[in-house]
């Protein structure tokens, strides 16, 4: 027999979580929490907010939407052992982990992330589907789409494959998960707790779980609005530490040598410009400034990844690493 809200959220109520760190969140944040308490079918969610000491009233904001604020001390945050201190401070089943600017997009967001624990007890952990905003970069969209998009439920497990027996980019695809919006089984958190990271916490606690032959699932029904317009460096950044740690974590290396990265430079430009211009009804001045940001990430992009799959890790690289991971 189908059940309908009132009973789903009796089913799930006192066992739901959610843990959003916050630094600055603007006014974007207040729509954010305005969405988690519109929330329905899960009952009360118990919220923790950690804060890294900012400046404008995201804590009033949070502490008004009912979550407890954690201050955190810039100096020793880290994206995997602050969400292990707010976790702990959590009594629930399910915790969900979010974002600051990561806008739910319906009120059964939370309802659809943690129904298919709920009934799977196999299952570890969920992650949802993330939608650009209106106006973000035609790269930054098609990556984003490839990463958390799509419109079917997808189920990542080992099952009978060996883990030294795949490709790195199968390894990738077991281990996508991410942060901006997902839910995990606490009892899975206390046998893997995230490790103490400055980047990448989600996927490093998704190949241990996988590895340990757990199973997480992709629901695109619980839907966030999240994008980012970041300079090219910057995004290049991000790119240095994500291959940081791919290349440790799956062994993958995209970018080997200095001649796959000049011959590579160019190919990224013109896959750029190709989505750029398949763009409709843009103005002339924002092409133009999309083409000559897609030019400069080409760039910094290949030269990010050969650095961080080949140097990131080596002693004598380690000022230039710190210099490029900074406020990562």
């Amino acid at each position: 027999m189908t059940r309908g809200p009132d009973e789903r959220a009796s089913d799930l109520d006192g066992r739901v979580g959610l843990v959003i760190p916050t630094w600055n969140g603007g006014n974007r944040f207040e729509k954010v929490m305005e969405m988690w308490r519109a929330q329905t079918g899960v009952g009360a969610i118990e919220m923790v907010c950690p804060d890294s000491g900012s400046g404008d009233d995201s804590a009033t904001v949070a502490t008004r939407a009912g979550a407890r604020v954690v201050p955190v001390d810039q100096a020793t945050f880290s994206h995997g052992g602050t969400r292990n201190d707010a976790v702990a401070d959590l009594d629930r089943e399910f915790i969900i982990l979010s974002v600051q600017d990561a806008l739910p997009l319906t009120p059964t967001l939370a309802r659809d992330l943690v129904a298919p624990l709920a009934e799977d007890p196999d299952l570890c952990a969920t992650f949802g589907r993330q939608v650009p905003l209106a106006g973000c970069h035609p790269v930054l969209r098609d990556r984003i789409g490839a990463w958390a998009g799509g419109d079917d439920v997808v189920v990542q497990q080992l099952g009978e494959q060996r883990w030294e027996d795949l490709e790195p980019m199968e390894r990738l695809g077991l281990i996508r998960y991410d942060h901006v919006i997902a839910c995990m089984r606490r009892s899975v958190w206390e046998h893997h707790a995230f490790a103490p990271v400055s980047f990448g916490e989600d996927i490093d606690w998704a190949l241990r779980v996988i590895r340990d032959g757990g199973r997480i699932a992709f629901v695109p029904g619980a839907t966030v609005e999240h994008s980012h317009d970041r300079p090219a460096w910057d995004e290049a950044r991000r790119i240095y530490c994500d291959h940081r740690n791919l290349v440790r974590l799956v062994g993958l290396v995209t970018v080997p040598s200095l001649a796959d990265l000049r011959r590579n430079v160019p190919a990224a430009r013109a896959h750029y410009a190709a989505l750029i211009d398949a763009v409709e009804g843009v103005d002339d001045m924002t092409r133009r400034h999309w083409h000559d940001w897609a030019r400069r990430l080409a760039q910094y992009e290949n030269w990010a990844q050969f650095l961080g799959a080949n140097l990131g890790r080596r002693w004598w690289f380690t000022p230039i690493d710190r210099w490029l991971r900074r406020g990562i």
